[in-house]
């Protein structure tokens, strides 16, 4: 085996990286608080309530507690279905354009029709109907009795 020769060589490319030192935090030493003395009188005022509600809840049967401790339940969103004829309508005008169309099924005194709706002039409803013919229909909003939302 061959000797591994060892020489030292400069460095081909030197950068000069200067020592920086970590910056130091400054940390607070000193603190105060503005009317310590009122902030101790609130506190045990708040722990005294604090025990006498729950001394009260003690004495008080289960039903009581619990009755006072449930939260107001927010409504519940409506469906399309559960709106009134007057509410499908006006979701209908405001159904932007750029949303996918989806298929309605709109029933009259005399027929239904199942479509999408296009736009509402006044108090007439047009439509593009696919049942029974496809082309484009009239309905006045008198005439209808109820709209159904048949899917995309």
């Amino acid at each position: 085996m061959g000797r591994k020769r060892s020489r030292k060589q400069s460095p081909l490319f030197y950068i000069n990286q200067p020592n920086i030192d970590l910056p130091q935090p400054d940390m607070q030493k000193n603190y105060s608080f503005k009317n310590s003395d009122e902030m101790s009188e609130n506190l045990k005022v708040q722990n005294s309530k604090t025990n006498e509600v729950d001394s009260e809840a003690n004495e008080n049967s289960e039903e009581e507690v619990i009755h006072e401790t449930e939260s107001p339940v927010a409504p519940r969103k409506r469906t399309f279905n559960e709106y009134t004829l007057e509410e499908k309508v006006k979701h209908l005008k405001l159904v932007p354009v750029s949303v996918a169309k989806v298929k309605y099924e709109f029933i009259t005194i005399e027929r239904s029709y199942k479509g999408y709706f296009m736009e509402m002039k006044g108090e007439v409803l047009i439509i593009h109907s696919i049942s029974p013919r496809k082309k484009s229909v009239s309905i006045l909003k008198e005439d209808l009795v109820d709209i159904k939302r048949v899917g995309l």
